[in-house]
């Protein structure tokens, strides 16, 4: 199965049908929300998933005929801000079902102790995101149409229905897509599709060589048993402007949200906020492709060395910002800004798809402390300790990347014993 995700440039029309479709899917869940956890709270058993979507469906045809009414002595800023100026009857059916599926399954994965309990969605998320029927949904080289975002019926004008793709020919066409969805991130829309792997040419399997690639990853490099050193995102000085400007435009942000409280005024009717939340939005929608692009650059240039194994440490991320944060804010902050788990799947799929075996490293795996020339472990190693000096056959080295000679050497192990 493989997934594309697509930038799509709507105009003005479909930009607030699009839109307005997210705040419909918002309201939707969190009706499914309430309606679920009032069951819970008296201790009563919870309907079915069919169940809850018939009582929807007579729900939905009260909330929209209540809105018709209320709308009457309203101006149209106060339907937007209220959320009146679209109806449940404006928007996709399938989109909404597939809401109420999702709130559904998120209380019975809580149930089966899979993840916390659910939260209400929020308007102003950064993310948001509806669903479109995989039937329904087409795509041409350039373009691609969408169940009612765009639905003239007059033939001179049939070209206003399509959505224009940001990338040609990236998307296959007349096949079979599996879970599309149209996802809003910051001020930029997205297209995210699966199409099956028989319906893709395979990609060739590049001719590998015989070596084998030790990777050490900590917050300040990404270091081979090759001796190449990738530095961290953190010292890209286009990443650390655009932080600063972030951080500027979130402190401003929040100095409006005070003052349009304070003035006893919505979010929503407020320009000056809206504005600025924009420009928050911008930069950090900047911040995420930097890092996703520098990820790209590290996992492309490990490709190209036309490996035949890569091993890498198995990391638990989550253990290591608890121990982060006990010990140093800047080790914590460190990690949450190095994307490691997105760099271990990135390059997982990539080498899958090349045909490259990937060994993982035991999380607990002393490759660190170990000398790389002797195989002593040196338990007195710090954290400071930035060079490896044995005192055992006297070997000086970098700690880093004695530790990548020590994952190469643990793969050469579990291949050949």
């Amino acid at each position: 199965m493989y997934s594309y995700k697509v930038m799509i440039h709507p105009n003005n029309k479909q930009e607030t049908k699009i839109r307005r479709t997210l705040n419909k899917c918002i309201e939707c869940n969190n009706i499914i929300y309430d309606y679920i956890d009032s069951f819970i709270k008296n201790n009563e058993k919870i309907p079915s998933c069919s169940d809850v979507r018939k009582w929807f469906t007579i729900q939905k045809g009260i909330l929209d005929n209540e809105a018709i009414n209320k709308r009457k002595n309203l101006t149209k800023k106060e339907m937007r801000s209220n959320h009146l100026d679209t109806l449940f009857y404006d928007v996709s059916n399938d989109a909404l079902k597939q809401e109420i599926k999702d709130t559904y399954n998120s209380f019975m994965r809580y149930f089966k102790k899979l993840s916390k309990y659910p939260v209400k969605k929020k308007y102003n998320n950064y993310k948001k995101s509806f669903y479109v029927d995989p039937y329904k949904i087409e795509f041409s080289d350039k373009k691609v149409r969408l169940e009612k975002i765009a639905n003239n019926q007059k033939q001179n004008r049939q070209k206003l229905n399509y959505i224009n793709l940001a990338e040609k020919d990236r998307i296959p066409t007349s096949v079979l897509y599996y879970n599309p969805r149209v996802i809003l991130e910051g001020d930029s829309f997205y297209i995210v599709v699966s199409v099956n792997d028989k319906n893709i040419a395979p990609k060739k399997k590049i001719e590998t060589t015989s070596n084998i690639i030790g990777i050490d990853v900590n917050i300040k490099s990404v270091v081979t048993s090759d001796n190449d050193v990738y530095k961290a995102i953190t010292f890209n000085e286009s990443y650390k402007k655009a932080l600063k400007k972030e951080k500027r435009a979130q402190k401003k942000l929040s100095r409006k949200y005070i003052k349009t409280k304070n003035i006893k005024k919505s979010l929503k009717e407020s320009k000056n906020y809206n504005k600025q939340r924009q420009i928050k939005n911008k930069y950090t929608t900047r911040i995420n492709n930097l890092k996703k692009s520098h990820i790209d650059y590290i996992v492309t240039s490990l490709i190209n060395k036309r490996p035949k194994i890569i091993c890498i440490e198995d990391l638990d991320v989550k253990e290591m910002k608890e121990k982060g944060t006990r010990t140093s804010k800047y080790i914590s902050k460190g990690i949450q800004q190095n994307p490691f788990s997105k760099f271990l799947k990135t390059l997982e799929d990539r080498c899958n798809n090349y045909g490259i075996k990937i060994i993982k490293v035991d999380r607990y795996y002393p490759s660190s402390k170990t000398c790389s020339n002797c195989n002593y472990k040196k338990e007195d190693l710090k954290l400071s300790d930035r060079t490896f000096v044995c005192p055992n056959c006297g070997l000086k080295i970098n700690r880093d990347y004695n530790a990548a000679i020590n994952i190469k050497r643990y793969a050469l192990e579990k291949l050949f014993h």
